[in-house]
């Protein structure tokens, strides 16, 4: 199996159905989807990336702009049917790509239900770090950072 990744448009055809699955999977874990808008990630300033699997759209991610020289991973996703074929670790190394030179550092934040989610992190090289904004006081929010080099 050949994994890709390529920056796309997150409001194309393939980012529309990788943003979809991304909400529907925040929907069956947590009851809703407390993400961002896709319309937020169609900003010149973000970066959305998608990732095939065998040419077949099977994961996303974005880099969002935080604060100074902090970008936010966001929407990280892999497709149920695509997991376990080094789908995430492509997304991320190509955000991290993407972000060299840009950010000093990158953070997020994922749920405790995404047990699969903190491990890729954690195995990614990223720190657990208090959470901020609207997950500050959430129990099920985790968050990471990541300094780059």
């Amino acid at each position: 199996m050949t994994v890709t990744v390529e920056r796309i448009d997150p409001l194309s055809e393939t980012g529309r159905l990788l943003f979809a699955g991304s909400s529907e999977e925040q929907i069956a874990r947590y009851g809703r989807d407390g993400g961002r808008r896709i319309e937020d990630l169609a900003r010149p300033e973000v970066v959305f990336v998608a990732a095939l699997l065998d040419g077949r759209p099977a994961g996303c991610g974005a880099v969002v702009p935080l604060d100074g020289d902090t970008g936010e991973l966001s929407r990280i996703y892999v497709a149920p049917e695509a997991r376990r074929n080094g789908v995430g670790r492509a997304i991320m190394a190509a955000l991290e790509a993407e972000a060299q030179g840009r950010y000093a550092r990158l953070v997020l934040e994922t749920g405790t239900a995404q047990e699969e989610s903190m491990h890729l992190y954690a195995a990614c090289g990223y720190s657990p770090i208090p959470c901020w904004g609207k997950s500050a006081d959430n129990p099920r929010s985790r968050c990471y950072e990541k300094r780059l080099g």
